[in-house]
Parts: C-alpha cells; structure tokens; sequence
C-alpha cells in the first residue's frame, strides 16, 4: 500500500509541476532552470570539499598512526637492548636471581593459600541476644550448651593460629 501511496504521490506532483511549469512564460522558466543548475553546482561543490577535508583526515590519522607507531616499535627494541644488556653484564646470576625470586614468591603464595585454608572453615555466630541486647536477664545469665561449645572452638582455634604463627616466625626467610 505505501508504495502504491508514493507512486500515486509522486505522479501527482509531477503533474502539477509539469503543468505550471507548461503555465510559466519563457522568462521565469530560464530563471527557474538557472537556479536549479546553480543548486546543484552548489551541491557538487559541498561534496568535493567534504571528500577533500575527509581525504585529509585520513592522511592525518594515518600519518598519526604512524608515528604512534614507530615510538612503540622504539621503545620495544630500547627495552630488548636493556634487557640483553642486563642479561649480558650478569651472566649466569641473572637467571638464577630470577628463578630465586620466582620461588620466593611461589612459597609466599603457598602460605597465603594455606592460611585461606585455615580460616576458611571459621564461622561467624551472632546471636541476636549478644547484638541488641536482651530483654530476659535469666537468658543471658546462663550460658548455654551451644554457646559454651562455641567458645571452646574458638578458643582452640586461636590457640592453634597463635602456635602457626609463632613457628612461621622462628623459620629463617628464604
């Protein structure tokens, strides 16, 4: 249906245009006519700037690129030559430096692990009593069995963190 629409509008209109310019005396259509041609110079000339100041654009990022381009490539080839340079001037110990630090750092994560390890089985226990106070005093006078087996956990968990510890810092450091 739209094309039918636009078809039956654009035959109409050319209708009516071709019927006033059939209407208009020879004056007014070469005024008509060299508007028209003016129009359409102005047009063409709009779109040849454009592709001109595009084509510069491109030139420009290219040229940019490029550029960016060769700093990058420099500063590779500077950080190569540093490195070939540091590895030359320190033979056989800069690998093994290397590999000394790498397992430095391997047994710092091992302890980190082993410590998440431990401590991920701790629970935290809040009870509502202990957080906002408790309206019944005979409540919070007596412990409870939960509560007293819950500190006795604690207790011994703290007491075998605080005996870790106390041997991590008696080894020498590596």
């Amino acid at each position: 249906m739209s094309k039918k629409a636009f078809l039956v509008g654009l035959a109409l209109g050319g209708a009516v245009i071709a019927r006033a310019a059939m209407k208009m005396d020879d004056e007014k259509k070469a005024d008509l006519k060299q508007r028209a041609q003016q129009g359409l110079a102005d047009f063409k000339d709009r779109a040849i700037d454009y592709a001109f100041y595009a084509n510069d654009a491109a030139e420009d990022f290219k040229e940019e690129a490029g550029k960016q381009f060769a700093a990058a490539k420099d500063k590779v080839v500077d950080i190569a030559d540093q490195y070939q340079a540091a590895k030359d001037e320190g033979g056989d110990s800069f690998g093994s430096n290397l590999d000394e630090a790498t397992d430095s750092l391997r047994s710092e994560l091992a302890k980190v692990e082993a410590d998440d390890d431990d401590n991920a089985n701790d629970d935290i226990v809040i009870d509502s009593a202990a957080a906002f106070g408790a309206d019944d005093s005979a409540d919070s006078e007596a412990p409870t069995e939960d509560s007293t087996a819950d500190e006795a956990e604690e207790s011994a968990a703290s007491d075998a963190n605080d005996a870790a510890t106390s041997a991590d810092d008696d080894q020498p450091e590596a």
